[in-house]
């Protein structure tokens, strides 16, 4: 967690993750890079010779945003700097987070559910789906009491108890280091969770959750097993919801259970759901 590339568009509900994740921006091991991508857009038919357009006056107000952003994290004690990019966005925040060596890409949704919205549409599923690094999201939104969505407000959140998810493949293991970082600087407990699709109730997995166990066992984390049956969609949310999870932690690529980001997934069918953030990690080459 020691290099922190936070993208942002310039509105309140992009800024708030900064708020969210307060205590991680002003560790004295950090860095902050505050990220504004300028957007360029498709000339209309016939102009501009087919080279892709930027509104006039955007790159001057992204550099004076970004700038009074890190001014007031560098003011709190934070090691922060300010960067601004014109190009795609998803893109630009890939190439940016990869060319900085990012340990971390910490972003809010706008979306009431998970990825509905974000800045220019499908932004952040682009960037969850192909990152280097891992991506800390955090919604915008909550559902009240009523059941209906309100803007979240832009208080820290404590991650107190990490529910961390592993199938039976190896690349699960993956998400453990994260984890383990995370764990010790909010002195989280670890609820690790292991669903067993019914054609695998007698299959391998358990092995996997052991291996788990005493990994974070050896990085001194408190650790609680826990083994579940059915969809693995469905068994992570109500094991959040029952377990009282703050974040949930899990990675987009597995023979099994977690599988690779794509419309339908388990990784996204979590995301759009899910009440708390969620840590995640993809595991194996990026896709771009």
């Amino acid at each position: 967690m020691e290099r922190i590339l936070v993208p942002l568009d310039g509105s309140a509900m992009a800024e708030a993750v900064l708020g969210h994740v307060r205590s991680l921006l002003i560790r004295k091991d950090a860095e902050v890079i505050l990220l504004q991508v300028v957007p360029v857009f498709a000339p209309f038919e016939g102009g501009m010779g087919g080279v892709p357009v930027v509104l006039p006056g955007l790159q001057d107000r992204a550099e004076t945003y970004v700038g009074a952003l890190r001014e007031r994290l560098a003011s709190r004690g934070a090691r922060a700097r300010s960067l601004v990019r014109v190009g795609f966005p998803a893109e630009t925040i890939l190439d940016v987070a990869e060319n900085e060596k990012a340990s971390l890409i910490a972003l809010s949704t706008h979306g009431r559910t998970g990825l509905a919205r974000w800045a220019m549409g499908s932004v952040a599923e682009k960037v969850i789906r192909s990152a280097c690094a891992p991506v800390l999201v955090v919604r915008s939104f909550l559902e009240d009491p009523t059941g209906k969505t309100v803007p979240r407000a832009p208080d820290e959140i404590r991650f107190k108890k990490i529910l961390v998810c592993i199938d039976h493949g190896d690349t699960s293991l993956e998400i453990i280091p994260s984890a383990i970082q995370l764990a010790g600087i909010f002195d989280s407990q670890v609820l690790l969770l292991n669903v067993l699709e019914s054609h695998l109730a007698h299959g391998p997995p358990i092995p996997h959750l052991t291996r788990a166990f005493e990994r974070f066992r050896e990085a001194g984390v408190k650790v609680d097993p826990n083994l579940r049956q059915g969809d693995p969609a469905s068994q992570i949310i109500d094991a959040c919801a029952e377990l009282g999870a703050d974040l949930i932690a899990l990675t987009t690529h597995g023979r099994g259970g977690i599988k690779r980001w794509a419309l339908g997934s388990v990784t996204e069918r979590v995301l759009r759901s899910a009440a708390v953030p969620l840590l995640v990690v993809r595991t194996g080459r990026p896709i771009r």
